[in-house]
């Protein structure tokens, strides 16, 4: 497996827009940010991490409210080190954080690919595909942000860029996602040990469980229905599982005992007003 670097960007341009209404369900326009507060709980999230970069965006042109949610930025590549596939935003907002991103990426020497979508075909990064088997799989959740189409154009194009690489691509099961709650794969499922995942039952059909049974092992899926949403938008580091303050306490101690690793709750709260937790705020750069 390569070594992961997880990157972080400060939360300094956090906000919440009136403009951002409805553009997920746990927005919440009328609240008013602050922002010691919001990098009180960043800084909290970061020191828990073993092996991190964490970047500021100084004076930015434009309202960047969602950099902080990095997770979109970008999707690392699996057995090419040091590549990175820059998303196509499906909101205004987002796409104005393209050009700061890559600054980012060229400052730590990454290779960059742009995903050649459009508004009808947008994908936003690391949030809507997982994963696994060293990147020999991946699953990939459509229908809130990005679309099926996507990624027929992901398809071809990992074809493209593995097999520039003499590498096999990776095989895609692409996934709709039933509800709005889970507008994101990484709201709707949790990826440990490389092979297994967690998932919410109430992000998918039955049909779409089973298929990931069959695509990973049905030993290696597990499924929970609780009324704690952001609890799998959650990292696994190392020995820890990183995720926001339990409301469930019923699934603590599944999630413990089912990643086998030590739960760590961090207060994410402000940042879960806009609609992210853990996951949202974490790339993972394949060094």
């Amino acid at each position: 497996m390569s070594r992961i670097t997880r990157l972080l960007i400060k939360p300094n341009t956090f906000n919440i827009f009136k403009y951002q209404k409805n553009q997920n369900p746990y927005i919440d326009i009328d609240y008013r940010v602050t922002l010691n507060k919001v990098m009180e709980q960043h800084n909290n999230l970061e020191k828990i991490f073993s092996n991190k970069m964490s970047y500021i965006i100084e004076k930015p042109q434009y309202n960047l409210p969602d950099i902080v949610f990095v997770a979109n930025g970008g999707l690392s590549l699996p057995r090419i080190p040091n590549t990175i596939l820059l998303p196509y935003m499906k909101y205004q907002q987002r796409k104005e954080e393209l050009e700061y991103l890559k600054k980012i990426y060229e400052s730590i020497k990454l290779n960059i690919i742009s995903f050649p979508g459009n508004d009808s075909t947008p994908f936003e990064g690391q949030a809507e595909l997982k994963w696994f088997y060293n990147g020999r799989k991946a699953i990939c959740g459509y229908g809130h942000r990005s679309t099926e189409k996507t990624f027929d154009i992901i398809q071809n194009l990992f074809i493209k860029i593995y097999t520039e690489h003499n590498l096999a691509p990776p095989k895609l099961l692409v996934l709709p996602l039933e509800s709005a709650d889970y507008y994101h794969l990484d709201v709707a499922m949790l990826e440990f040990d490389d092979s297994k995942c967690i998932v919410h039952k109430k992000a998918f059909s039955e049909d779409s469980i089973n298929k990931i049974k069959k695509f990973l092992g049905k030993e290696n899926v597990h499924v929970i229905d609780t009324s704690d949403k952001m609890c799998l938008n959650a990292v696994v580091d190392g020995k820890n599982l990183i995720t926001h303050k339990i409301t469930d306490f019923h699934i603590k101690s599944f999630l413990e005992k089912t990643v086998n690793r030590q739960l760590i709750e961090v207060d994410t709260t402000e940042f879960e007003k806009s609609g992210g937790s853990v996951r949202c705020m974490t790339l993972d750069l394949f060094r």
